[in-house]
C-alpha cells in the first residue's frame, strides 16, 4: 500500500524493525501499533501475524520462539500438555459411555475398547512397534523382555525373565486347580476359605487392600481429567469431584439413611449404638466429633486460618472470617423462618412447636411468659433508689425506695429540697424493659 512501510523480515530485532519502518523506538508494546495488519482476517491471526513479523512466540508473545517453530519452548510444553490431558479425558469418557476410544462410535459390547476397523489399525500398528522394538533389541544384544541384560543360550529373554516366566505360568496352573476345589482358598490354597467366600480371611484382607488401592487410583487418574470420579461418565462439576447425577444419588441415599436411623432412634453418624436422649447421635460419636473438632481448631487457630473455610485468615476477634460470619447467619436466618412457617401452618407456636397458640396471639402462654421474665430478657428490672446527700456539709442522709421515705427524711433532719442533692439510682434495663 501507498505510504506504508514494508513489513519486516522475521527474527529481527527492535532496533532492526524500528529501523525498517523508521520509528526512533520500537518494543513489542509499541510494534503493534507500528505495523497495522491487512484486513479480511480474524484478529486471532492478525495477532500471530504481527508476532511473528517481530520474531515473537505466536502464543505468549514475550520471548522469540523455539528454532523450526512458531513458539516458544515453554509454551510447546505447555499446549503438549494441554493437548495430552485432553486427549485422555476424551478416551476415559469415551471409554465409561461405551464408546470407541478412537473414533466414537457405539460399540455393541463393552470390550474391547476399540470398534473392528479402529481395533485392526491399533493392532496394525501395535505390531509394527513391537517388531521394531525386537529388532533393535535382537540387534543390541539385549533381553527382548526387561531390555537390561544379555539373553540366555538360546532364548531371546535373559535367566531372570525365563525364571519368572516359569514362575507365573506355575501359579496359574495352581490357581485353577483352586478354583476348581472350593475347599481350599483360591489365592494360597493352605487354609480353608471362609463361608460364602473363595479366600481366606488374611487373603481375603489382602485382595481388599489391592482393589482398594485400585479404586484410589482410578479416583486419582478421573479427579486429574476433570471427570466425576463416580461414575466417569461426565465431567464433574465446578469445585466438586462429582457430576450433577451422582451427587443427587448421594444426597438422596444419605437423607434415606438418616431418616430410617432418626425413626429408629439409633445415631445418626454410625447407625450401631442409640443416640444420647436429646441428641441425634450416641456418646462415642459425640466424643469422637467433640476430638476431632476441637484438633481442627487448634491447627487453625495455629495457622491464624477461618475454623469454617480453613482458607481466609480469620478475625482478631473471633476465629471466623466475614464471609463464613455472614453465611453462617444467613443459614441460620433461613432456617429460622422455615421452621416458623412451618408451626405456624401446622397451627402451633413458633417458639415451642408443642401447644397452640393464645387465642389473637402469636406464641402459647408458657412462652410468653418465658419472654416477659427477668431471667430470659437478661438483667432484671430493679426499682430505683434515692441517695440524699446535704449540698452544705457532704452528710449521706441515707439511700431509700420512694419519694416518700426521701421527703420523711428530710423532715426528719429538718432540711429544705434546697439543701440537698438527691440522686437516682435507675437500673440499666428499665429504658428497655418499661412495657
Amino acid at each position: 500500500m501507498p505510504g506504508m512501510p514494508a513489513p519486516a523480515p522475521p527474527h529481527t530485532s527492535d532496533a532492526a524493525v524500528a529501523a525498517h519502518c523508521g520509528c526512533s523506538a520500537h518494543s513489542p508494546a509499541t510494534a503493534l501499533h507500528h505495523h497495522p495488519a491487512p484486513a479480511g482476517n480474524s484478529p486471532s491471526q492478525i495477532a500471530r501475524r504481527r508476532l511473528a513479523t517481530l520474531g515473537l512466540c505466536q502464543h505468549c508473545g514475550q520471548v522469540p520462539p523455539a528454532q523450526d517453530h512458531k513458539y516458544c519452548h515453554t509454551c510447546i510444553e505447555r499446549r503438549r500438555l494441554a493437548s495430552r490431558k485432553g486427549s485422555r479425558k476424551t478416551r476415559l469418557l469415551r471409554r465409561n459411555l461405551g464408546l470407541c476410544r478412537d473414533c466414537g462410535v457405539a460399540l455393541q459390547k463393552p470390550r474391547p475398547a476399540r470398534c473392528p476397523s479402529c481395533n485392526e489399525t491399533h493392532l496394525a500398528s501395535r505390531r509394527l512397534a513391537n517388531q521394531r522394538r525386537r529388532e533393535e533389541l535382537r540387534n543390541a544384544g539385549l533381553c527382548l523382555r526387561c531390555a537390561k541384560n544379555a539373553p540366555a543360550a538360546g532364548n531371546t529373554s535373559c535367566d531372570e525373565c525365563l525364571a519368572a516366566r516359569r514362575r507365573a505360568h506355575r501359579e496359574r496352573s495352581q490357581r485353577r486347580r483352586r478354583q476348581a476345589t472350593p475347599s481350599v482358598c483360591m489365592d494360597c490354597g493352605a487354609t480353608t476359605p471362609n463361608p460364602a467366600r473363595k479366600r481366606c480371611s488374611a487373603c481375603q484382607n489382602l485382595y481388599r487392600q489391592r482393589e482398594k488401592e485400585a479404586a484410589a487410583a482410578q479416583r486419582t487418574l478421573r479427579a486429574a481429567l476433570d471427570v466425576c470420579t463416580n461414575c466417569g461418565k461426565a465431567p464433574a462439576l465446578r469445585g466438586r469431584k462429582a457430576c450433577q447425577s451422582c451427587l443427587d444419588s448421594w444426597y438422596r441415599g444419605y437423607w434415606r439413611n438418616k431418616r430410617i436411623r432418626q425413626d429408629q432412634g439409633l445415631c445418626l453418624a454410625c447407625g450401631k449404638q442409640p443416640a444420647v436422649p436429646g441428641f441425634l447421635n450416641c456418646d462415642g460419636c459425640r466424643k469422637q466429633h467433640r476430638a476431632r473438632w476441637h484438633r481442627h481448631v487448634a491447627l487453625c487457630r495455629s495457622r491464624g486460618l477461618c475454623v469454617q473455610c480453613k482458607k481466609r485468615p480469620a478475625d482478631g476477634e473471633t476465629d471466623s472470617c466475614a464471609r463464613c460470619r455472614e453465611r453462617i447467619r444467613a443459614r441460620c436466618l433461613r432456617r429460622y423462618h422455615l421452621v416458623t412457617r412451618e408451626r405456624q401452618h401446622a397451627g402451633l407456636c413458633p417458639r415451642c412447636g408443642k401447644r397452640p397458640p393464645e387465642p389473637f396471639m402469636r406464641e402459647c402462654a408458657p412462652c410468653r411468659d418465658t419472654q416477659l421474665a427477668s431471667a430470659y430478657r437478661g438483667m432484671p428490672e430493679l426499682p430505683n433508689r434515692y441517695t440524699v446527700i446535704e449540698i452544705a456539709t457532704g452528710t449521706d442522709h441515707g439511700t431509700w425506695d420512694s419519694i416518700a421515705e426521701v421527703a420523711a427524711a428530710l423532715a426528719y433532719a429538718r432540711l429544705g429540697p434546697d439543701d440537698v442533692e438527691i440522686l437516682t439510682d435507675t437500673a440499666p434495663m428499665a429504658a428497655f424493659t418499661s412495657w
